[in-house]
């Protein structure tokens, strides 16, 4: 009888120490900085804009904005007969967020690009990481978010990307 009433005991300590581990393990503070060094320029020729929006989500893919709870970020790259946006879906919580290789395999991150020497291959982001940080509104400028993202971009099944769009810059609100 006691041998039964400790592994019964014991069974539940371990269930619940596995369980407390893992709400540590979720309610642990997102641990990672961006340095403001080497910033990605856009490329030579083409205009480019780096925005975002509060309350947001990204709707289908042709990329709606609507209301929503997201926030959501987006770069537009035009020039020499390109042009492409890099979505990016990040929560409304806090002054961080971490979108992981499975976030964007999720479509947190959208790839859209028109490109008329392109032959119509429907490119979108198969992989990678994106991270931002929030930079706090100052006397001299608003409030801004630094954002560092490595997308991999292939075509629909693909497991390896054929290009990947590497980027460091600040994203501001976008004016509605």
């Amino acid at each position: 009888m006691m041998k039964n009433a400790f592994k019964t005991t014991a069974f539940t300590l371990l269930i619940i120490s596995v369980l407390m581990a893992c709400k540590k393990k979720a309610d642990a503070p997102l641990d990672f900085t961006i340095d403001e060094q080497n910033l990605t320029e856009c490329p030579q020729g083409a205009n480019c804009s780096f925005l975002y929006a509060d309350n947001a989500a990204m709707i289908g893919n042709n990329l709606t904005l609507t209301k929503g709870q997201y926030r959501i970020f987006w770069v537009r790259s035009q020039g020499d007969g390109r042009t492409y946006w890099l979505y990016m879906q990040a929560p409304m919580l806090g002054d961080k967020f971490l979108l992981s290789d499975a976030d964007v395999k999720a479509g947190k991150v959208k790839y859209v690009s028109y490109c008329a020497a392109c032959y119509g291959i429907d490119y979108k982001a198969i992989g990678g990481t994106v991270k931002g940080i929030k930079i706090a509104k100052t006397n001299s400028s608003p409030e801004k978010w630094l954002i560092e993202a490595r997308v991999g971009i292939g075509a629909e099944g693909a497991t390896e990307p054929v290009s990947t769009v590497v980027l460091k810059q600040y994203y501001f609100a976008a004016v509605e």
